[in-house]
Formats: structure tokens, C-alpha cells, sequence
């Protein structure tokens, strides 16, 4: 039943894998995607941080972040950009239906990722330097990012296994609609769906990271080992989730029709 909406899908990992023949090009394009998700981490918990510190709010704090943090794929979607966790999907989809090569599915999925932490990162470091890591959101922050680190490996790869079989159904349920206000509400549910639970995203930790490092506050559990003690399983979560839990099965039941 799928089988059209899947070529259509298979078509555009086609033209990524053109369009990433044009490295520099490519990489920049990247790069906007993990500012975005700086960007979008930045007004999140300057969000969060209204409900955190205040009693009667303090569970609302990860709803608030996770509304707030729809702002970066609305960006995402509607400016245009390379993201690693949904290109997992599109990605796969195109290796399962032929339409590009497993070297070219690998290269493009590495070079992605490598540009998202860069952009993530870089905008991170531009926000820090506005000044506006100190008080409750930079304790947020903190408290947050040490959290994240502390998270087992098992625990962190299925967080980050839920994180992308959400995000990967958000671009699937997308791409099979025109409407504007129909994306903006998948992003919307999608986004929040992930966030509230407490699920990970690679390349907005990557943001997180770089953002609590510039906060004006000390804390000792936060140190540079545990950044990849968190994205390393995490990275692996959001490929098996947009991989197996999402590409695949569609593909399964659609497989006769390739």
C-alpha cells in the first residue's frame, strides 16, 4: 500500500547522494542542520527553565522543552538542511530499494553527522558567548547535561532508539503530505513526543555539550569523556531506530513490489 510513497522516498536518497558529491557544499548545507538544533536547544531550555525553578511547574519543565524545541526541525523542514537522524531513514530506504549504493549510503551518512556536530556545536559556542548561559538556564543546563552523561550505555542506545523511530516517522508521515499546517503539526507532536519522555538526539546533545561547558558554574561531574560516553551509544540508538524499527518494516511490507 506504501510502495509509491517509498519510491518517492528512494528517489530523494538519489538525489542526496547527488548532491553530496558536491563535498563543500554538502557540508555547509550539514552544518546548518546541527545549528538549528542548537538553536532550537537554546530557546528550549530558556523554556525549561521558567517551569524547572518554579515548584508548581517542575514537572511541566520537560513538556515546556520539548514544544519549545520544535522550533529547530521546523527550521529543519521548512529552511532546508541535511539532518543525520531522518537521512538514516531516507538513507536505508534507498539502499533496501536499489537506488543508491551502500558506499554512497555510508559516505553520506558519515559526512552528515560529522557537519551536524560541527554546526551544533559552533552555534552552541555563538550562543554562549551572548552571555545568557548564567543564572537558572545555564543551572539547567548543567543539571541536564551531567544527567545525560550519567545515563547507562544500554539505557542511552534504546533512548536513542525511541528518539529516531519518531523522528524517522515524523519524515515519513511528512513526506506524504503537501499541507503546511499539517507538517507544522507533526513536528509539533513528534518533537514533544520525543523530548518528554526523556529520549536522546545525537546531534541536539552534541549542542547541549557545548552549551554547559561555557556555563559560568562548576559542577565535577561534568567532563569531556562523558560527551561520548553518551553520543556514542546514542549515535547507534538513532541509526537502529530510523533503520530497523522504521525503514525496514515498511520496506518488508512492500517488498514485492521491488
Amino acid at each position: 500500500m506504501e510502495q509509491e510513497a517509498l519510491a518517492v522516498v528512494a528517489q530523494t536518497a538519489a538525489k542526496k547522494v547527488a548532491f553530496w558529491k558536491y563535498t563543500w557544499r554538502y557540508v555547509v548545507y550539514s552544518m546548518i542542520a546541527g545549528a538549528f538544533c542548537s538553536i532550537g536547544m537554546a530557546f528550549a531550555y530558556s523554556v525549561g527553565a521558567q517551569y524547572y525553578f518554579t515548584p508548581s511547574l517542575k514537572e511541566l519543565y520537560r513538556l515546556g522543552i520539548g514544544i519549545a524545541f520544535a522550533l529547530s526541525f521546523t527550521l529543519i523542514v521548512f529552511a532546508g538542511c541535511e539532518l543525520f537522524t531522518s537521512n538514516v531513514f531516507v538513507m536505508t530506504i534507498g539502499l533496501l530499494c536499489r537506488s543508491i549504493k551502500i558506499r554512497e549510503a555510508v559516505g553520506l551518512l558519515i559526512l552528515c553527522y560529522t557537519a551536524n556536530l560541527v554546526g551544533a556545536s559552533l552555534m552552541a559556542l555563538v550562543f554562549a558567548m551572548t552571555g545568557l548561559l548564567n543564572g537558572a538556564v545555564g543551572e539547567l543546563l548543567l543539571t541536564s547535561t551531567v544527567g545525560k552523561m550519567e545515563i547507562p550505555f544500554t539505557q542511552a542506545f534504546f533512548r536513542g532508539v525511541m528518539c529516531n523511530i519518531l523522528i524517522c516517522l515524523g519524515y515519513w508521515a511528512m513526506s506524504k503530505t503537501k499541507s503546511d499546517a499539517a507538517k507544522l503539526i507533526i513536528i509539533l507532536w513528534v518533537i514533544a513526543g520525543f523530548v518528554t519522555p526523556g529520549y536522546e538526539h545525537s546531534i541536539a546533545n552534541a549542542g547541549v555539550f557545548t552549551m554547559a561547558f561555557f556555563v559560568p558554574l562548576t559542577n565535577p561531574g561534568l567532563v569531556v569523556s562523558g560527551i561520548w560516553g553518551n553520543l556514542i551509544p546514542v549515535t547507534l540508538g538513532n541509526l537502529a531506530g530510523g533503520a530497523l524499527f522504521v525503514a525496514l518494516p515498511y520496506w518488508i511490507s512492500n517488498r514485492k513490489y521491488y
